[in-house]
């Protein structure tokens, strides 16, 4: 009951359009996302020197380096975010397709997709612009905040390919992890201290 209640939570944040930030940075981050596994695969073509990392101690940041070795025009991006079922074999909650160079220019854009520009904007000298122009690039500390409280604490795997429309496929991402409620976390560390 629980997943259900979860999905239609996510669903309706991330169809909505973004409140302001003052608005969002009232609330406190009531999750925090623990990576375990991150595979990142590349066009050959298109990248060059393909990096990417979940940072220890705390699982909880990464980091992504490469060079773009041709300049990429229009982009398509496609989201899946898959939840584990009582049988744990992961089951897609949902999937997403857009146009990043029109998310990267519009300001009114779904709560899902700018969460994804500012994550990826945050400490890296990603160009945010269309066509992206052929360079050495990086995001470094990488974390995932900033998530609908309505989350609760659960198994997840999100894969995200990055693609040129009837051209090629340029990126695969796929990521694994645990997100967890900090409240549950808290009480959890104050029960055996």
């Amino acid at each position: 009951m629980w997943t259900l209640i979860w999905i239609i939570a996510c669903m309706a944040s991330f169809l909505q359009t973004p409140q302001p930030a003052a608005a969002a940075n009232l609330l406190p981050s009531a999750n925090f996302v623990e990576m375990t596994r991150m595979d990142c695969v590349g066009n050959p073509t298109y990248f060059a020197h393909l990096n990417c990392k979940i940072l220890p101690p705390l699982n909880r940041t990464l980091e992504f380096s490469a060079e773009v070795v041709k300049s990429l025009p229009a982009l398509t991006g496609y989201l899946r975010v898959s939840l584990p079922n009582p049988k744990k074999v992961f089951t897609q909650i949902f999937d997403i397709t857009f146009d990043v160079c029109k998310a990267i220019r519009d300001r009114n854009r779904r709560l899902l997709i700018d969460f994804l520009v500012r994550t990826l904007a945050r400490n890296s000298n990603v160009v945010m612009r269309c066509p992206f122009p052929k360079g050495n690039y990086y995001s470094k500390n990488i974390s995932v905040n900033d998530l609908p409280p309505m989350l609760t604490e659960n198994d997840f795997m999100a894969n995200f390919d990055l693609f040129i429309p009837k051209v090629a496929v340029l990126l695969n991402v796929t990521l694994q992890g645990h997100l967890f409620d900090t409240a549950k976390e808290n009480a959890r560390k104050k029960k055996y201290l």
